[in-house]
């Protein structure tokens, strides 16, 4: 029945036409050129890991020079129960996994050397909610947050944990209930609020305390009257708030950020593609006017575009073509390249970062294979 439910949500919000849970197509040249092979010792700033749900690891990959990515030692590595969100703390040296079917968050420490992942040793499994998707952690490093399908007195529910900084072991703090199923969600920049987008096409807005615990601000978060509210993030760098609409509307939204109340202020829907399920930013290169990526799981492609402090979307979009069923995306520390990972292909793909109309077309730098079905992706610097 688990299984059941998964497929149903992947096809509910992304219009996926392939099973998560079978067997995916392996890593897809996009360029019809061959891959370029990473030239020895040019070494990247960059290690780049997928949570490949269908086939239950975690694939890991470093970067070169070139933005190209080789698989680090001992990748892929077993992460079981149906892996799906990804984060790791601020300083880069803990990942951390949500397991969909087993309920659990799993932790594994960063190798300073060569982006190797081992087990964390911990006392107790940190349980989540039903079925945890999409995870987030606080600025500090100090919290980390999961969007659950349930477990919330029948809805939706986000579960809180403290991180301990020396082990990483998590430890549970409490449950926040959601309106309904929590699909994704997002801490702003200053730590102090959490935003998480339900399939009741809401955004719940919480206040987070000083020990990590959420409280609801009732009148202060959106109602998008859709109920397919997807992907949320925060800007690293404005009082921003981006969240994606998928279903028959496609829309990105925008929001102003109230920084003291934490309350949400629309301020504008653009068009995307098909299915957007995932945002990032691109705030090293242009911290004024930061570019953003949209992973488009239905129609197979990225769309690009800036914002700015205001919200307020760039005139020209760009519509970047990629693999089979992108879902999730990231930017590397130095802002040159951005990743994707294809959960219908089963790949990542790499791209040049800096998008405009005059590259769009040729911004693919090469694709890595994962395992099945990848569903998140992060990109951690070197520790």
């Amino acid at each position: 029945m688990t299984i059941f439910l998964f497929k149903v949500f992947r096809a509910a919000i992304a219009l996926i036409l392939l099973a998560l849970i079978t067997g995916c197509s392996p890593g897809k040249n996009l360029s019809g050129v061959p891959t370029p092979t990473p030239t020895p010792g040019a070494s990247g700033n960059a290690f780049v890991y997928t949570a490949d749900a269908g086939g239950n690891t975690i694939s890991g990959f470093a970067n070169d020079s070139t933005g190209a990515l080789t698989p680090v030692p001992g990748s892929p590595f077993i992460s079981a129960g149906t892996p799906f969100g990804l984060a790791a703390t601020s300083d880069n040296r803990f990942l951390y996994v949500s397991s969909f079917q087993n309920n659990v968050v799993t932790g594994f420490s960063v190798s300073t050397i060569n982006g190797s992942l081992t087990p964390l040793s911990c006392p107790l499994p940190a349980a989540t909610g039903v079925q945890p998707l999409k995870i987030d952690i606080n600025p500090a490093g100090t919290f980390l947050y999961t969007a659950n399908q349930g477990g919330g007195a029948g809805n939706g529910s986000i579960s809180v944990f403290s991180i301990d900084p020396a082990s990483g072991c998590l430890t549970s703090v409490s449950v926040a209930t959601t309106d309904n199923v929590a699909r994704d969600l997002t801490i702003e920049r200053n730590g102090n609020f959490l935003y998480a987008v339900t399939a009741g096409g809401g955004i719940n807005a919480f206040s987070i305390a000083a020990d990590g615990t959420l409280t609801r601000l009732v009148t202060s978060g959106f109602d998008s009257d859709t109920g397919t509210m997807v992907a949320v993030i925060a800007s690293p760098v404005a009082d921003v708030l981006l969240a994606t609409d998928a279903g028959n509307v496609n829309l990105l939204r925008t929001f102003v950020i109230d920084p003291a109340t934490g309350a949400l202020a629309p301020v504008q829907a653009a068009a995307s593609g098909t299915s957007p399920s995932a945002i990032a930013f691109n705030a090293v290169t242009s911290p004024a006017t930061p570019e953003i990526y949209i992973a488009n799981t239905g129609s197979n492609n990225i769309t690009t575009d800036v914002t700015d402090s205001s919200g307020a979307i760039g005139a020209a979009l760009n519509f970047v073509p990629d693999s089979t069923g992108p879902v999730d995306l990231a930017v590397d520390p130095s802002g040159q390249f951005l990743y994707v990972a294809n959960n219908g292909s089963s790949d990542v793909a790499a791209f040049t970062a800096n998008i405009d109309g005059s590259n769009f077309n040729s911004a693919f730098i090469a694709a890595a294979a994962t395992g099945s079905g990848p569903e998140s992706i992060v990109v951690v610097g070197h520790p």
